[in-house]
Formats: structure tokens, sequence, C-alpha cells
């Protein structure tokens, strides 16, 4: 493990984003030296969510986007005393296609995403592991949150 490794994180929340890195710090110490940080605000999954609010789609993913910022913000901000380089950014799209876009634009070595215990979204959440794992051409870490 001689070079330097970039991993892209996928990121729902803060909680979990929080024992994904703190797994990732423990399982390679300093060998990964610099996260990316994303975070996928899917229009699809949204639609339903403004269509329960009374919102326009476009107001309900401003709002996801606001709240996806400062989570990510807050996540740089929990382990900037760590030897971590980490940068982040939101992407709007359909969330598996947008972490594999993510991992080429940003030259990443590896994907990390957290596998949530159950929950509402667990199918969607199973088939997007599912075909990030199908579509990458790097390996896909995938650690229980």
């Amino acid at each position: 493990m001689s070079s330097i490794k970039k991993a892209l994180v996928a990121i729902g929340d803060f909680e979990s984003g929080v024992n994904l890195i703190k797994q990732l710090i423990d399982f390679f110490d300093d060998w990964v030296t610099e996260i990316h940080l994303l975070n996928v605000v899917d229009r699809e999954a949204n639609q339903h969510l403004a269509n329960f609010r009374g919102e326009s789609i476009e107001e309900t993913i401003e709002k996801r986007k606001i709240d996806s910022k400062d989570i990510l913000h807050k996540l740089s901000k929990t382990f900037s005393d760590t030897h971590l380089f980490i940068t982040y950014s939101i992407e709007e799209g359909i969330i598996a296609e947008s972490i594999i876009e993510a991992s080429v634009k940003e030259e990443v070595d590896f994907i990390a995403m957290g596998t949530k215990r159950e929950r509402i979204a667990k199918k969607l959440l199973k088939n997007n592991i599912r075909f990030v794992i199908e579509l990458a051409s790097i390996p896909v870490l995938l650690y229980p949150v």
C-alpha cells in the first residue's frame, strides 16, 4: 500500500456519514488521505416528497440541496482535525449513475457506501448499491452504518 488513495464516500445523512468515515479511518488508518463526499439528490424520489408537501419539485430539490450542503459541510468540519483532505459535492440525478460519474470525475481509487439497516427505502438502497457494484470499474466497499 505505497500510493496515496482517494475514496468517494456516498453520503445520505449525517449520522451514517460519521459512522462510515470513522470506519474508513479505522480500517485504512493513514492509507486513505483524501475523501470526496457525495450526496445525490434523486429527482424521482423527491417528486413523491414534493407531492406530499404540496410543493413544486424545484422547491423540494432546492431544499434537499441546502440540507445536503449543510450535512456535507458539517461532516468535513467534524473530520477537519484528521489527516484527511475532504472535498464534497452534491449532484442531481439517478443515484447509481451519479456515483459512478463522480468516481470517474474525481479520479478516486474506490467507492465507499453505507448499508443501512431496516428503513423504508430498503429496496431502493439495495438496488442502488447493486447497480453501483455492477457499473463500477473500481472496488466498491460496503460498510454497515
